[in-house]
């Protein structure tokens, strides 16, 4: 009987993706140390009272650039494992995710132009600052803890179904968190809040979904 080579699908790619998001966070605590411990530990803080309010944080800064970068790193890797998961295969090649990171990217790279327009249209940087500053945080706290999760998945075998679980809690809980720590401000205009939360969160993944799955 003549043998016949197996071809080995190889995993190199996402290596290299979980490598670039190490290296990120390493430059992210050199770039500045006290606001990356800042966002680790956001989602631990028992205080919901505003403790920092940086007026110049920008969201062109280096730091926030590579943080995004990483989060949308994360989070596609986290979409990816979901559509492998959803589809009940063992191997998605990197065009596939490249296809998930892309539309992630988009999606965030627009969301955050349309958010930031029309805060500097309608002057309202100085009352949103802590409200945007914030959510920023919560988004990359959650991504920091993801990002274990999924190297836990990769290298510890760790259940998908779990690190799925966790990031729904986590998410759940930054959303509460965030809600009390601008209570005040969201309170007051609950009506442009739910309209925020319905035009720039809710229908937009709806369609990130939709185009994904």
């Amino acid at each position: 009987m003549q043998a016949i080579e197996r071809m080995s699908l190889s995993n190199d790619w996402l290596t290299l993706v979980l490598l670039f998001s190490f290296i990120s966070l390493f430059l992210l605590r050199i770039i500045d140390v006290a606001r990356f411990q800042e966002v680790v530990s956001k989602l631990f803080k028992v205080s919901f009272l505003e403790t920092r309010i940086d007026e110049s944080y920008s969201v062109f800064s280096g730091f926030h650039i590579l943080f995004t970068l990483f989060s949308v790193s994360v989070i596609s890797l986290l979409l990816f494992d979901l559509k492998v998961f959803y589809y009940k295969v063992d191997f998605f090649s990197f065009q596939e995710f490249s296809g998930v990171f892309s539309m992630v990217f988009i999606y965030s790279l627009l969301k955050n132009i349309i958010e930031n327009v029309l805060i500097y249209l309608f002057m309202l940087r100085k009352s949103l600052v802590y409200f945007v500053v914030s959510k920023a945080n919560y988004f990359f706290a959650i991504s920091c803890y993801l990002f274990i999760l999924i190297l836990l998945k990769q290298y510890a075998n760790l259940h998908s179904v779990f690190i799925y679980y966790i990031a729904a809690f986590l998410f759940f809980i930054s959303f509460i968190f965030h809600f009390l720590n601008n209570k005040n401000l969201i309170i007051n205009h609950l009506f442009y809040f739910i309209l925020y939360i319905c035009t720039f969160e809710i229908a937009p993944l709806l369609i990130l979904f939709k185009l994904m799955f």
